[in-house]
């Protein structure tokens, strides 16, 4: 492209030199016609007299015509010089942003084909670093890291010449490099990283007399922040920032579809792992409960037979006994089923459902329960009457096992926009705490659940219990989202 420009240039400056050129020559010609007119015929002077003034004027005005030549020549040769490097430039811009576009591409095309989080972050680090090396900086001298949020600290997820045990420091990015670029959210350079509050925690940045910050952010939201340092002094520029910026937006981009893919992977993990302890439980209770009533009965028929000729009263009262266990054995299946699929709460709303899983608790172990503000519930969705069914089931399941309470409350209201569900009892107690702490190792997924189920209609639960004194479940729905009117609206 440049040679062509040159060209064309050179082609337009020959052609003004023929037309200066002509124009010499038809002014020396008209010149001399003006001479002849006027000194040999208007004058009538001999042609020695006027001669020699015709060939000094001449003389003057190739001179002129030279000097003219020259000034013009000297300016094309610097606007010749000066259009060679405005278009060297620019192709070599153009060049630098054809090579960024394909990067970016590169890049893309690597992030549209993984939902892999640590190839993200390293291809979004290979990038970056590709252009330093454009700008010169050896791949020697280069080191790097991208930062993530872990809590309140930022620790690096992908490196690059990192040495020792750097990638196992975090820092708190609120100060230095790290924290100006996340504050201002626009990438931030250091020509002195070595005393940078935070990057000199790291052994790595030693060495790096230059390092540039990239914060990831989508909106308001900060991921963290990509670091990179060079052994050598770097000057950036605004393209230089563009490129880092859209980097930066790729990255995110991907960033967040890779988590929402290991957040889905998890989800599932764990559904798959809530569905096998249910199936274990339901196991349990099938053979705890129905199945040894019904090896009972068959033992208690078998010795029914051999009664029937013996002493029929006897064997009529063994019949009484029989049928009292299998009435027990098919609420037992019943209580089962309704906790499978509990068809009340499909037909006649959570409270009714509530007051059947009380009543069947009243009826195997005596407990005193009541619901209050039983008709709140409608203020939900159904889909979040069935979750908060469940949470409310559990609760109440764990009262009837482990309180060794007298009388259990369930009670329920609402409170500006949100519903409010409390379960409290008047049992031992306990301590949640400890509970808490040592969960992984009970094998009983109880809270674990209420609290998970509590979050999938964006509610909170709060479990509060002192030994001795009780323990309260706290449910809070948000019925912007979660009420009935809300579930018409959408």
């Amino acid at each position: 492209m440049t040679k062509g420009i040159a060209t064309i240039t050179q082609k337009e400056t020959r052609r003004f030199n023929w037309l200066l050129l002509t124009i010499f020559l038809l002014t020396a010609v008209i010149q001399a016609g003006a001479f002849y007119v006027v000194a040999g015929v208007m004058l009538n002077m001999p042609l020695r007299q006027w001669l020699p003034i015709l060939a000094i004027a001449t003389g003057i005005l190739l001179l002129i015509v030279g000097i003219i030549y020259s000034l013009v020549a000297q300016s094309n040769e610097r606007l010749n010089n000066s259009l060679r490097l405005f278009f060297k430039e620019e192709t070599q811009h153009l060049q630098e942003t054809n090579k960024r576009a394909y990067r970016l591409q590169q890049m893309a095309s690597t992030l549209r084909a993984t939902l892999s989080f640590e190839r993200v972050v390293e291809a979004a680090l290979d990038v970056c670093s590709l252009e330093l090396e454009e700008m010169g900086t050896s791949r020697q001298s280069l080191v790097g890291a991208v930062f993530l949020y872990h809590g309140t600290e930022l620790y690096p997820v992908a490196t690059r010449g990192f040495i020792g045990t750097d990638d196992k420091k975090s820092i708190p990015g609120n100060a230095g490099v790290v924290g100006e670029a996340l504050t201002n959210a626009e990438p931030t350079v250091t020509q002195d990283p070595r005393r940078d509050p935070e990057l000199k925690s790291f052994a790595t940045f030693q060495s790096c007399v230059t390092a540039v910050c990239i914060p990831l952010r989508a909106g308001f939201q900060i991921f963290g922040a990509m670091v990179i340092g060079s052994g050598k002094p770097v000057e950036f520029n605004r393209n230089h920032f563009e490129l880092f910026n859209a980097v930066a937006d790729q990255a995110v981009i991907a960033l967040q579809n890779a988590q929402l893919y290991q957040q889905l992977t998890a989800e599932k993990q764990r559904l798959i792992e809530a569905d096998e302890e249910a199936r274990k439980e339901l196991a349990r209770d099938l053979h705890d409960g129905p199945t040894q009533s019904i090896a009972a009965i068959a033992m208690r028929i078998n010795f029914i037979r051999s009664l029937v000729t013996k002493d029929p009263r006897q064997s009529l009262q063994e019949l009484e006994k029989v049928e009292e266990i299998a009435k027990r054995t098919a609420k037992e299946i019943r209580g089962m089923l309704f906790t499978l699929r509990p068809l009340v709460l499909e037909t006649q709303g959570l409270a009714a459902a509530i007051e059947s899983v009380m009543g069947r608790i009243r009826e195997t172990d005596g407990l005193n329960m009541r619901l209050v503000g039983g008709q709140y519930g409608d203020l939900l969705s159904e889909s979040a009457q069935s979750v908060v069914f469940s949470i409310v089931e559990e609760a109440l399941g764990n009262a009837r096992k482990y309180s060794d309470a007298k009388v259990v409350e369930v009670r329920m209201w609402k409170e500006d926009d949100l519903f409010v569900a409390r379960i409290q009892d008047d049992g031992i107690g306990f301590d949640t705490e400890d509970v808490n702490r040592d969960y992984s190792s009970r094998g009983s997924l109880g809270m674990v659940n209420m609290r998970e189920r509590a979050e999938r209609i964006e509610g909170s639960l709060r479990v509060e219990s002192t030994p001795g004194k009780g323990t309260m479940v706290m449910l809070v729905v948000p019925l912007r989202k979660h009420g009935r009117h809300a579930q018409n609206g959408r």
